[in-house]
């Protein structure tokens, strides 16, 4: 992989087949970067898990989320962003409140998902929730 960054835009609507596309999509891309199968799989994983939940955030009437796949020489930064001030994805919000709806049924673990990955960003500015997941190349962890 050449030292510029590779950065991919995807807009996913309310169509769970297209979180598996762009699950895919972050697969091949990490298996080119670099990543061993099991952790390109991993990340994909993760990052499908977000979307899902995001999506089931904005509900039938929201936009959609917009996902930024981002390669760079020593990571791949996956970042899911929506309209709203939503809970955090994946249960994320499990850090901040245990006893918040973290622990509900089809939402995952925040635990779970830092597993798969290395570092997990939250932040709302202007109306927007963005969650960005970071896996660092074994090389550079």
């Amino acid at each position: 992989m050449t030292d510029e960054p590779v950065r991919v835009v995807f807009h996913i609507d309310q169509s769970w087949d297209l979180v598996g596309v762009f699950c895919c999509a972050v697969e091949h891309q990490a298996i080119h970067a670099g990543f061993e199968t099991e952790d390109g799989a991993q990340l994909a994983r993760a990052a499908g898990d977000v979307c899902r939940e995001a999506i089931a955030q904005v509900g039938e009437s929201g936009d959609g989320v917009d996902v930024t796949l981002e390669t760079y020489p020593d990571r791949m930064e996956v970042a899911i962003h929506c309209r709203g001030e939503q809970l955090p994805p994946v249960g994320l919000d499990s850090f901040a409140a245990p006893d918040s709806q973290a622990s509900s049924p089809g939402r995952v673990n925040g635990l779970e998902l830092l597993s798969r990955v290395d570092r997990v960003l939250y932040n709302t500015a202007d109306g927007i929730a963005r969650t960005t997941l970071v896996k660092f190349l074994p090389a550079h962890q």
